[in-house]
C-alpha cells in the first residue's frame, strides 16, 4: 500500500492505531479487522481534517487494481461496525471523513515528504494530462485579478482537467488555506450545494446558527482556492454560495467549471478551447497537434504498442478534426483502436454516436458522447432546445436573420435571445469575419449532429429543412442579378460564406419532399457561383435537379437550368454535352419567344459549337443572339454576347473582327460589369496583341488584368495568356515556368482551357519548348507546376512590373 511513511500512533477518542504494527485498539482493547480495512482507516485517519474521495481511497488502497466502488463502502461498514456508526461520516457520491476528535500526540505526517506543505483534496488524475500549455498560462495571468474564474465550454472538452491540473499547479500559491475540490456532479438539489462545500471543510448542520453564517466564520480569515466543477444542474445554489464567499471571504478565490457562466459581478469568464487541431495530414502537424497526442496517448492505454506514424497519421488528424478537438469524443475514438484500424474508425465517424462509447466505469455521461450531449441537452429550456434542434439544418454556419427564419422566430430578437443562450451553454460558437459586418453562428459538427437526431427524432426535420431551403432560394434568386454587375465580389463573397448551405439546399431539392420546380430556379440562380468557385460540384448538382426535375416541369424553368448546366459542362470540357443541353434549350424557348432567353440559348450554342471545331455554325449562332439582344438595350448582356462572338471570330482567324467586339464588350464591361467580366476581355484582348506579334500593348492588358485578379481563380487564365506572351518576347524558360503553373492549378480544380485559346497558346509553347529542349522545358514547367497560386501571382508581378 502506498502510503508508507506514517508510523507514530495515532489516537482518535475512543480508539487507536499503530501502524508499524498494523494494529487497532477501540476503548484499550486490541481489534482484529481485515487488511483492507485496516489500510482505509490508516488513509482516513492520517487526513482526518479533511474529506477522503472514492477516488483517492481506490488508489492508495488498491494501488494499480480495478475495483468497484462497492469495495469501500464493505470496508467502511466493516470498520463502523467495530467503531461505531457514527465514527466515519460519509458525504454522499464524494467520499468519507473521521469524525471522531484527534487526541494530542506526536503529530503524523499527512503524506509523503515531497507534498506536505500541499493542503488540498485534488483527486489523483488516472491519465496523462497533455498540452493546454497556452490555456494555463492564461488562467495563471487571469486568476491574479479576479476571485472568480469560471471556465465554461462543451460537455466533453476537458474543462474538468484542466481545472484539476491548474489548481494543483496554485497548490503552493494557496498553502495557506488550502486547495478544495468540490464535485457537483452527483447532485440533484441546488439547495445542496452550499452543505456539500461545508462538510468537505469540516462543519456539520448545527441549530445554534445558520450553515451559510458558520461557513463564512470558517473561511473568513483563510486564503484558500475553492474549486467547484460541474455547475450547470446546481447553478442556483452555486451562485448563492459563490456571491456570499466573494462578499464574506476576501481570501476565498473560485474556480468553477460549468457548461454556462454563473452571471456574477466580477466574473472572469475563459471559455476553454477544444483540443488543437492538425492544418494537413501530413505527419509533422499531426505530431504537433494536442488532439492527437491526446488520441496517441489514450491509444496506448488499450494497445501499448500503438504508434503515429506515417501510415496512420492522415486518418488521425482526420479523426481529430471531425470530432472537433473535443477530448472525450477523441479519447472514446482512442478506445477503438484495439478493434478497428484508425482508417475505420475515421469511416464511421458519420455515425459516431453509436461508435463513440465505452465499456469503463466512468461517470454515466461520460461513457458515451451522446450521454455528454444529452446532458447539455435536458439543462436546456423548451425554446432553447426548439432553436437548437432548427439550426441544425445550417450547414458551415448561418445569420441572425436565417436563424428567425429557419425557427419561426417572432422576430430577430427572439431569435437572437434564444441564440445568445444557446451560446452562453457552449452550444454555438461566433464567428467575426472580416470581410463582412455581421457576425455568423456556428455549431461544432458533432453538437450539429445530435441535434440533426433530435430534429428528427421530434418528426420536424422535413419542415425545417424546406424552410431552409426557401431561404437560401430567396436568396440566391435575389443576388442572381448581382454577380454580372458592380457589385459581384460583395455577392460572391457572401456566397463563399454559404457555400455548404446551398450545397445543402440543392442536396434536399434531389432527396427530399420538394416540388422539382424550387431545384430548378435554386440551380439556374446559383450557376455564376458554381463556374468561379466548384464547376464540378456544381455541374454534380444541377444535373441531379434536372434529373429529377422531369418532363412535366415548367418549360421555361427547365430551359434555364439546362443552360445552367450547359456552361458547366464546357468549363468541365463535356463539349458535346454542353451543345445537347444548349440546343434543348434553344428549341424550348423559341417556342416561348422571349427575345432575352433566346438570345442567351443562341449563345451558349455558340460556344459549344466553337468549342467543337465547328466554327462556322457558331458564327451564325452568335451573330443571331447580338441580333436579338441589341434591340433590348441590356449592356450586361451585350457584354457577355459580344465576347463570345469575338472567341468565334478570333478561332476563325479574324483578329481584327474579334478584337473589335473585344473592345466593345470591354467599354461595356467597365461601365456595367464586375471585375471578372472586364478580367476575361482582358485576357482575350492580350491574346489578340500576342498573335499579332506585339507584346507591349498586350504587356499593358496583362498587368491591367493582374491588378484586378488577386488570389482567385480568375488569375489562371492570366497565368496561361502571359506564357504566350513570355514565349513570344522570346523568354522560353518563363513561358514553360508559368505554362506549368497555369496547367496544374486547373488541374486541381478540375477546369479546361477551352479549345480557342489552347490553340492560340500552344505554338508558342511548342516553339519554347524545341527552344530549350525537351529537358530544359520540362524542368522549368515542373518548377512551375510546385508553384503556390498566390506565389505564382507574385512571381509573374514582379516580371510584368518589375520596379513595383
Amino acid at each position: 500500500m502506498s502510503i508508507a511513511g506514517a508510523d507514530e500512533p495515532l489516537s482518535f477518542g475512543h480508539f487507536e492505531l499503530r501502524p508499524a504494527q498494523r494494529a487497532l485498539r477501540v476503548r484499550g482493547e486490541s481489534v482484529s479487522i481485515g487488511s483492507r480495512a485496516f489500510d482505509v482507516l490508516l488513509v482516513l485517519a492520517q487526513r482526518h481534517e479533511r474529506l477522503v474521495t472514492k477516488q483517492e481511497l481506490l488508489d492508495l488502497v488498491w494501488p494499480g487494481l480495478v475495483v468497484e466502488e462497492h469495495n469501500i463502502a464493505t470496508q467502511i461498514g466493516n470498520l463502523r461496525k467495530v467503531l461505531g456508526a457514527g465514527a466515519i461520516a460519509t458525504l454522499p457520491g464524494y467520499g468519507y471523513r473521521l469524525t471522531v476528535q484527534r487526541l494530542a500526540g506526536p503529530a503524523a505526517p499527512l503524506a509523503p515528504a515531497t507534498t506536505q506543505l500541499a493542503r488540498h483534496n485534488l483527486p489523483v488524475q488516472r491519465t496523462r494530462f497533455i498540452g493546454r500549455e497556452a490555456a494555463l498560462a492564461d488562467l495563471a495571468r487571469l486568476i491574479s485579478s479576479a476571485r472568480l474564474l469560471t471556465l465554461t465550454g462543451i460537455g466533453g472538452c476537458g474543462k474538468t482537467r484542466l481545472a484539476l491540473q491548474f489548481a494543483q499547479q496554485q497548490c503552493a500559491e494557496f498553502a495557506e488555506g488550502g486547495v478544495w475540490f468540490v464535485d457537483l456532479a452527483p447532485l440533484k438539489d441546488a439547495a445542496r450545494v452550499a452543505s456539500t462545500c461545508a462538510a468537505l471543510l469540516g462543519l456539520h448542520d448545527k441549530a445554534d446558527a445558520p450553515l451559510m453564517d458558520r461557513l463564512l466564520a470558517c473561511v473568513a480569515t483563510r486564503r484558500m482556492l475553492l474549486v467547484l466543477d460541474n455547475c450547470e444542474h446546481v447553478m442556483d445554489g452555486v451562485v448563492a454560495l459563490a456571491d456570499a464567499l466573494l462578499a464574506g471571504a476576501p481570501g476565498v478565490t473560485i474556480l468553477a467549471t460549468s457548461r454556462e457562466a454563473l452571471g456574477l459581478a466580477g466574473e472572469q469568464i475563459y471559455r476553454v478551447p477544444s483540443l488543437s487541431l492538425p492544418a494537413t495530414g501530413e505527419l509533422p502537424e499531426v505530431l504537433g497537434a494536442e488532439s492527437a497526442r491526446v488520441f496517441v496517448d489514450r491509444a496506448r492505454l488499450v494497445s501499448a504498442d500503438f504508434e503515429l506514424d506515417a501510415s496512420n497519421a492522415a486518418a488521425i488528424g482526420e479523426i481529430c478534426r471531425r470530432l472537433d478537438g473535443i477530448a472525450l469524443a477523441i479519447e472514446l475514438a482512442a478506445a477503438r483502436v484495439t478493434m478497428l484500424p484508425v482508417a475505420d474508425i475515421a469511416e464511421r465517424l458519420d455515425d459516431r454516436f453509436r461508435l463513440l462509447t465505452t465499456g469503463n466505469r466512468a461517470l454515466p455521461r461520460h461513457q458515451t458522447l451522446h450521454a455528454a450531449l444529452q446532458w447539455s441537452y435536458e439543462l436546456l429550456a423548451p425554446q432553447e432546445q426548439h432553436l437548437l434542434r432548427q439550426v441544425a439544418v445550417f450547414a458551415g454556419g448561418w445569420t441572425l436573420q436565417a436563424a428567425a427564419d429557419i425557427a419561426q422566430a417572432a422576430d430577430e430578437y427572439e431569435a437572437l435571445t434564444l441564440l445568445t443562450r444557446l451560446h452562453d451553454k457552449s452550444l454555438l460558437v461566433v464567428e467575426h469575419d472580416a470581410a463582412s459586418s455581421r457576425p455568423r453562428y456556428r455549431m461544432l459538427e458533432t453538437v450539429r449532429q445530435y441535434a440533426l437526431d433530435r430534429l428528427d427524432d421530434r418528426g420536424e426535420g422535413e419542415a425545417a429543412r424546406g424552410r431552409h431551403l426557401a431561404h437560401y432560394l430567396a436568396l440566391a434568386e435575389a443576388a442572381e442579378p448581382h454577380f454580372r454587375g458592380p457589385e459581384q465580389d460583395a455577392w460572391m463573397c457572401l456566397f463563399r460564406r454559404e457555400h455548404e448551405n446551398l450545397v445543402a439546399a440543392l442536396t434536399w431539392c434531389c432527396e427530399g419532399p420538394v416540388e422539382a420546380e424550387a431545384g430548378l430556379r435554386l440551380a439556374t440562380a446559383t450557376n455564376y457561383y458554381w463556374v468561379w468557385n466548384d464547376v464540378e460540384l456544381g455541374h454534380g448538382l444541377t444535373r441531379a435537379v434536372l434529373e429529377r426535375g422531369g418532363a412535366q416541369a415548367d418549360a421555361s424553368l427547365r430551359a434555364g437550368t439546362q443552360l445552367a448546366l450547359a456552361k458547366l459542362s464546357l468549363y468541365l470540357g463535356r463539349y458535346a454535352d454542353s451543345l445537347a443541353c444548349s440546343q434543348q434549350a434553344l428549341v424550348a424557348l423559341r417556342r416561348l419567344g422571349a427575345p432575352r432567353t433566346i438570345a442567351l440559348a443562341l449563345d451558349e450554342v455558340g460556344t459549344a459549337l466553337n468549342s467543337l471545331g465547328r466554327v462556322e455554325e457558331a458564327l451564325r449562332h452568335h451573330d443571331e443572339a447580338v441580333e436579338q439582344a441589341r434591340p433590348l438595350g441590356d449592356a450586361r448582356l451585350m457584354s457577355r454576347l459580344l465576347n463570345n462572338l469575338a472567341e468565334a471570330r478570333r478561332s476563325a482567324g479574324d483578329l481584327d473582327g474579334a478584337e473589335s467586339c473585344y473592345r466593345e464588350a470591354l467599354e461595356l464591361a467597365r461601365a456595367h460589369i464586375g471585375r471578372m467580366g472586364t478580367v476575361t476581355l482582358l485576357n482575350n484582348l492580350l491574346r489578340v496583341q500576342v498573335a499579332r506579334g506585339l507584346p507591349d500593348p498586350a504587356r499593358c492588358f496583362a498587368i491591367e488584368c493582374l491588378h484586378l485578379v488577386r488570389d482567385e481563380k480568375i488569375g489562371v487564365d492570366l497565368l496561361e495568356a502571359c506564357a504566350g506572351l513570355a514565349s513570344c518576347l522570346g523568354e522560353h524558360e518563363r513561358a514553360a515556368r508559368l505554362w506549368g503553373a497555369a496547367n496544374q492549378k486547373l488541374r486541381e480544380w478540375g477546369y479546361r482551357f477551352q479549345p480557342v485559346d489552347s490553340i492560340h497558346t500552344a505554338p508558342l509553347v511548342a516553339n519554347s519548348r524545341r527552344t530549350l529542349g525537351d529537358a530544359a522545358y520540362e524542368t522549368a514547367e515542373a518548377a512551375g507546376r510546385q508553384l503556390d497560386f498566390s506565389a505564382a501571382l507574385r512571381e509573374l508581378e514582379q516580371w510584368l512590373e518589375p520596379g513595383s
